[in-house]
This record gives structure tokens, C-alpha cells and sequence, in this order.
């Protein structure tokens, strides 16, 4: 019985290590000053971070959906079960064009699983790779499949970047975050935004609501976790989720006052 794993170049898996382990990768485009490469193919990852700063222009594309099909009805007529994971659905629409072409060309008798990894980078690349090999193994799909998604609901990315220009020309994030982090010369960490958010949106309700100029205390608490819901010691659950409500508090009111400041 043949298995394959299917993937796309964000995984940015070691090329001996997918050929190792029978992993295939589809290139999305870079495209470099108008030029497009496939990324993987015609451009290498030494070859993009030496340059990086001559570049004037950069950004990404999702595969072609020609080159999804065409790979899609090879893979599936080789092959009796095909595991494909991308890159979040947020971020690429590698995941929507594998389900359209999953649809789009049913005749086949593969066994066809489709995970939105809700991550980049190696931040699925290495439950790819723990994928893969359970299937050299000769684990059962179904449990291949249950484990991954089990490694990737408790997997969280942290992205370091150099620059937020890009990410703010392909709209991956606002144009006030990008304004920020310019101002404050950092290179952002992402993973608090969710505890950002939330005293925004409280302090937005407060202000709403009352009629005299609104002050804020904000503290992080010093109790301790007691117990946790995450599959991880009770410590570091207590170091992460201090240290992700710390950074919040301490960014909110900077961004509150850039924000009085920009009006």
C-alpha cells in the first residue's frame, strides 16, 4: 500500500529530510521585483536571506491551481491514502485550492484526508515530518491523522520578523499595528493578541459608558496557577500566560497613546 504525505514549501522542511521520508512539496511563488520563482526550485532559502535587502518589492502566491491538479491527479492515482496539511488558511489559500481540487476530481479510489495546519513554517513542518514517519512505520492512517491534529491543537508559532513593510502591503496585518511597531523600532513577537484585544475592548465599553475622563490601573496578578487544561506542566503554563499578559498590559497603554497621538 503506498501513503503519501502533501505538503507545500511554507512547512520549509529540509529537502533531504521530505526526500528521506517520501514527503511531497509543492512551491508556492515568490515573486522578487516582478520576477516569480518557485520557491524551492528556482530560488533556495541561502540564496533569498543574502539578498533580502536589495529586494525593492516582495511577496508571495498560493500554488497555481493547474500545478495543484496536475500533482493532485498524480499523487491519487498512484496512491491508496494521501495526507495532505498546509499552512493556515489565514495566511495562504493553499487549503482552499486543495479542496477544490479534492472536489474537482473525485474519480479516484485514494483516501484523501485535507488539514488546515492553522500554522507556518515549521510550526507544522515538524508534525509533518512526526507524520511521516509514523507512516514509514507503517502506523494506521486514522491514527496518523488523529495524532497530527492532536501535535498541531498544541502547537503554538511564535513569528520574529525584521521588518513589518511586507506584512502590512499584503494586509497580513493592520496598518495601526504596522504604525506601531515601526515607531517602537520592534521586531514583534506574535502570540498576545488576544489579551491586547481584550483590554481594548474594555477599555473601549468603559469610555463609551461614562461621562468623565477615564483612568486606568492595570496590574498582572501575582497568584500563581494552581492547575491547568493544557497537556503541560502547571509551571510553565504559569510562565507563558504571566508573561503573555505582562507584555500585553505593557504594550496597551503605548498603543493607546500613539493612537491619541496620531488623531
Amino acid at each position: 500500500m503506498k501513503r503519501v504525505i502533501l505538503t507545500d514549501s511554507t512547512a520549509d522542511i529540509p529537502e533531504y529530510i521530505a526526500r528521506d521520508l517520501g514527503i511531497e512539496v509543492l512551491p508556492v511563488n515568490v515573486i522578487l521585483d516582478g520576477k516569480t520563482y518557485k520557491d524551492g526550485v528556482d530560488i533556495n532559502i541561502m540564496d533569498f536571506y543574502e539578498n533580502y535587502e536589495k529586494y525593492k518589492s516582495m511577496s508571495t502566491e498560493a500554488i497555481p491551481y493547474q500545478d495543484y491538479a496536475l500533482k493532485f491527479m498524480q499523487l491519487t492515482s498512484q496512491c491508496e491514502e494521501l495526507l495532505i496539511v498546509h499552512c493556515s488558511d489565514a495566511l495562504s489559500d493553499n487549503y482552499k485550492t486543495a479542496l477544490r481540487v479534492s472536489k474537482e476530481f473525485s474519480a479516484h479510489k485514494c483516501k484523501i484526508e485535507i488539514i488546515d495546519s492553522r500554522s507556518c513554517s515549521m510550526g507544522f513542518g515538524v508534525a509533518v515530518i512526526d507524520a511521516a514517519k509514523a507512516i514509514k512505520a507503517g502506523k494506521e492512517f486514522g491514527s496518523v491523522v488523529y495524532n497530527l491534529n492532536r501535535v498541531l491543537a498544541r502547537t503554538t508559532s511564535y513569528l520574529a520578523i525584521p521588518t513589518l513593510k511586507y506584512l502590512r502591503k499584503r494586509k497580513k496585518i493592520g496598518g495601526f499595528k504596522s504604525l506601531l511597531g515601526m515607531a517602537l523600532g520592534a521586531k514583534p513577537v506574535l502570540g498576545f493578541e488576544d489579551v491586547l484585544e481584550a483590554l481594548e475592548d474594555i477599555y473601549a465599553l468603559l469610555k463609551k459608558h461614562r461621562q468623565k475622563p477615564l483612568k486606568m490601573l492595570l496590574t498582572v496578578s501575582p497568584v500563581p496557577l494552581a492547575s491547568t487544561f493544557r497537556d503541560v506542566d502547571v509551571l510553565v503554563a504559569n510562565t507563558y500566560s504571566k508573561s503573555v499578559q505582562r507584555a500585553a498590559v505593557l504594550l496597551f497603554p503605548l498603543r493607546s497613546a500613539l493612537r491619541a497621538t496620531a488623531r
